[in-house]
């Protein structure tokens, strides 16, 4: 009979997306990791204790023999070969081939779920061919797979970050017992709280949805400003916004060509571009937070305080990937900007991990009572 709690191996694991929503959710046990950036690593042991645990720092070099035995295998496999942000190089790229070593983990060790990321150009990737081949290979194993693609901005977190997850099992039983998930969050996104320097936007927990590593002023540790247009804020035909802590100026522009005008009591992300619009959501996150205004190609948001624009901060970073403040700060000392906001891209939203382990473990209960 199989144990209730899921033991499970993290791959590819990052500074620890997959671990801290797994945990959050409950039913689950962490016997190892593999991580090969050793930055990520060193802020995966500062956030949790992994003493005694397995651990291998290229999957390359994995010996399925020494592997624990567990009931789950997860990870987001490298996704610059599929990414549009990338060059789509597929398998053609080493990174690409990367998920066959997770296919060979799987067939030594035949755990019972698997739990896969990666970005939605992995479905359409020379013309479906990519994933076919994807599912073929875990097809061949005798995997049962679902998949869904799932956006950060549904589970409340204020991200636009949309991410194919894959989920495989040997039990049929367990067919329909995680995707699909229909609707939004149920759970309203922020509430707002009078402060003495204006009105300033928070989840309902208390925790702001995105925060200055400043204290005080604008931007500041207690939350993110809502705006909307007025006299105070700034807001009539035309605007010259200006890029806070720097001399890098906007072209002007106009409040009715702005996709979404900001409205009070609305967080207020602004993309940093010389066209900028305003957005509900962060736009999804992207490494290159720090290569500043103008040389921006891709959408990447920053934060408009109703004067200037504000941009991610390393701490705001990890906090659209819905990581505490508690945890944020075990990170934080150990690394450069330039690494952190590396790692928080590089990782998973942990709202969505969390909220796809609670069905999968659910499921686990039930079959296994069922046994």
């Amino acid at each position: 009979m199989r144990q209730k709690t899921i033991r499970y191996l993290d791959l590819f694991s990052g500074i620890g997306g997959f671990r801290e929503g797994l945990t959050q959710a409950g039913g689950f046990t962490c016997a190892g990791h593999c991580e090969i950036d050793q930055h990520a690593d060193r802020s995966y042991r500062a956030l949790f204790d992994t003493e005694g645990e397995w651990f291998c720092d290229d999957i390359r070099k994995a010996d399925p023999e020494e592997l624990p035995d567990v009931e789950l295998l997860c990870g987001r496999f490298p996704c610059q070969a599929f990414s549009i942000a990338g060059n789509r190089g597929g398998f053609a790229d080493p990174r690409g081939t990367l998920f066959f070593e997770i296919a060979r983990l799987t067939a030594a060790k035949r755990p019972a779920y698997l739990l896969l990321e990666n970005v939605p150009g992995l479905l359409n990737h020379d013309g479906g061919r990519t994933f076919a081949a994807i599912l073929h290979a875990l097809d061949g194993l005798g995997y049962g797979l679902e998949w869904q693609v799932l956006n950060s901005k549904d589970f409340g977190v204020p991200q636009s970050r949309k991410r194919v997850y894959l989920i495989g099992y040997l039990d049929e039983r367990c067919r329909g017992k995680v995707f699909p998930f229909t609707g939004a969050a149920e759970t309203s996104l922020v509430q707002v709280l009078p402060e003495a320097q204006g009105e300033r936007v928070y989840a309902p927990e208390g925790v702001s949805c995105t925060l200055s590593a400043q204290p005080g002023g604008f931007g500041g540790k207690t939350g993110l400003y809502a705006v909307g247009p007025s006299a105070e804020s700034g807001f009539g035909n035309k605007h010259k916004a200006t890029y806070a802590g720097a001399n890098v100026r906007l072209a002007d522009f106009k409040q009715n060509s702005l996709l979404i005008s900001c409205e009070p009591c609305v967080p207020c992300f602004v993309d940093l571009n010389e066209d900028p619009k305003f957005t509900a959501y962060s736009r999804c996150l992207t490494a290159k937070q720090d290569s500043g205004l103008h040389r921006h190609k891709r959408e990447a948001s920053g934060v408009w305080d109703g004067r200037r624009i504000h941009r991610l901060t390393p701490r705001e970073y990890l906090r659209l990937q819905d990581w505490r403040d508690e945890r944020i700060e075990k990170v934080l000392p150990l690394h450069a900007d330039t690494q952190l906001y590396k790692q928080a891209e590089n990782g998973v939203t942990v709202t969505v991990v969390e909220a796809i382990g609670k069905r999968l473990a659910a499921a686990h209960r039930e079959v296994t009572a069922a046994d």
